[in-house]
C-alpha cells in the first residue's frame, strides 16, 4: 500500500504522448533492508523481490539513483547478526562522509 500513496498521477508521475514519465528527479534514494536469510549474493539472489521491485517502482517514479544499505542473515544466528550490523554500519558511515564530503564542497 505505501506504492499507492506514493505513486500519483500528475504529482509523482504524469502520462504523456510517450507513457508515464516520473516527476521526481534529481533525488538520491537509500533503501536500508534487513533479512534473515542473504540475497544480494549467492544461491538465493533470484529470490531478492524486494529491492528489483523498490528499483522498478522508485525508477518509475523519476528516482534512478538509488543505493542500498543491507542488514542480511540476521536469521542465522548472533554472530551473523553482528557481522551484518558491522557492515551496514561501515556503510551508513562510508555515505555519511560522501555526503559531508559533498556538503563541504558546496559551501
Amino acid at each position: 500500500s505505501w506504492v499507492d500513496h506514493v505513486a500519483r498521477s500528475g504529482k509523482t508521475f504524469a502520462y504523456g504522448e510517450n507513457g508515464p514519465k516520473g516527476l521526481v528527479t534529481g533525488k538520491k534514494v537509500y533503501i536500508v533492508l534487513a533479512s534473515g536469510g542473504i540475497y544480494s549474493e549467492g544461491a538465493a539472489v533470484q529470490m531478492d523481490h524486494a529491492i528489483p521491485y523498490l528499483r522498478s517502482v522508485l525508477a518509475f517514479l523519476g528516482m534512478t539513483d538509488v543505493e542500498v544499505v543491507r542488514v542480511e542473515g540476521v536469521g542465522m544466528g548472533a554472530d551473523a547478526v553482528t557481522a551484518a550490523l558491522a557492515r551496514a554500519t561501515a556503510k551508513v558511515d562510508a555515505i555519511a562522509a560522501r555526503a559531508g564530503d559533498a556538503v563541504a564542497a558546496a559551501a
